[in-house]
Formats: C-alpha cells, sequence, structure tokens
C-alpha cells in the first residue's frame, strides 16, 4: 500500500524509497498494472497502479493506492461508509442505496468485515496505543462491529496526532495493508498508507 499521489508514488519509487517485503532491496519501476475504476458513483477513481521489481529477488509487486482495498472494487472511503452506516442499524438494502453498491455486495462486506471485527478492534487499539501511549483503553460501543470502527477511529486520530492528517479510511485501508476484508488480519504498520 503506497499513499494516494502518484506524482509522489512515482518520485518515491525512483528515488529507491520503497523495499521489497521479501528481502527488504531496493524497489525499482517496472511498468504498470492494468487500469481500474474504483467506485461505483461519481466520485469514482479510475487508477493505474505502478507495479515495481525488486532488484535482488526479482520478485514483481504492485503498488496499491490506498484509495482502495485489496481485490475490491470500491472506494475504501465508500466502504467505510457502509460500515459506519451499519454500525448505526441500517439495513443491507437501505445501505445499498445511500452508497450505490449491489445490496450483495454491501451485505458480504458487512459479513466479513463482523467476522475480521476481533482481529480488526485488537490490532488497532494495539496501535493507537503505540501511537499514542497516553491514551486510556478504547471504550466498547456495544457490537463487535461498532467496537472494531471505533478501535480504526481512535487509531486513526493517534496517527494524525504523530504524523499528520490522512482521511480515516485512507488511514485503515494503508494501516492494514488493504486487508480490512481479507480473512487473516495483518498487524497495522503504524503510519497509515505506509506499507510498500
Amino acid at each position: 500500500m503506497v499513499e494516494a499521489d502518484a506524482a509522489r508514488v512515482e518520485q518515491q519509487l525512483v528515488s529507491g524509497g520503497y523495499r521489497c517485503p521479501g528481502c527488504h532491496s531496493r524497489l525499482r519501476p517496472w511498468g504498470h498494472a492494468r487500469p481500474r475504476v474504483l467506485g461505483r458513483r461519481a466520485e469514482a477513481a479510475r487508477v493505474r497502479p505502478r507495479r515495481c521489481r525488486c532488484e535482488r529477488c526479482l520478485v514483481t509487486h504492485v503498488l496499491l493506492p490506498v484509495l482502495a482495498l485489496l481485490r475490491r472494487c470500491d472506494l475504501a472511503e465508500a466502504i467505510g461508509e457502509a460500515l459506519a452506516l451499519k454500525a448505526a442499524g441500517w439495513g443491507y438494502r437501505r445501505i445499498a442505496a445511500a452508497v450505490g453498491m449491489p445490496a450483495s455486495t454491501v451485505g458480504d462486506r458487512g459479513r466479513r468485515f463482523i467476522a475480521n471485527a476481533g482481529a480488526i478492534r485488537v490490532a488497532f487499539s494495539s496501535l493507537a496505543l503505540r501511537l499514542d501511549p497516553s491514551l486510556a483503553g478504547i471504550q466498547p460501543r456495544g457490537s463487535p462491529l461498532a467496537d472494531a470502527l471505533e478501535a480504526v477511529v481512535v487509531a486513526a486520530g493517534a496517527a494524525a496526532r504523530v504524523f499528520g492528517g490522512a482521511p480515516l479510511w485512507h488511514f485503515a485501508a494503508g494501516a492494514s495493508a488493504g486487508r480490512l476484508l481479507s480473512p487473516h488480519q495483518p498487524e497495522p504498520s503504524g503510519a497509515g498508507g505506509a506499507q510498500r
């Protein structure tokens, strides 16, 4: 996961600022991944992620911007909006109409996030406390979904105080390496968007 600004990503890539997650050698430009459209509404974004190759192990990687979650066709912010509405008690059909996604997609993503909610809460609570040791414990919100969302929000606030602000769901996408809806949750790394 890299920041959303393609020009800065290119600058970092050319200057050797990105490292291979496997062997930690420099990543070098290696073309682009296929173009894709993220989102279904007027604010949909067309992206063409940068592809890179490790200069030592020769493995190629796609640098996915924090606008997205891994293997999802909607913007991270739209997915986050749908999750927040679900935590507020909205039904999946009503959420689908509000965010412009198919009802089946909204239902599936809600179920996936709830299945991961415990791990997300633990990982983002831990990240928040690493970023700001003065934080008191994160208050329970009454459901696993709401508790996980609260941990994400608190961690984003702690990261904003340390590193400066970033959109909430860009932070969540970056800190989770794009895996908020994936079966296995990685340990968040610290600064949303800093993953490679």
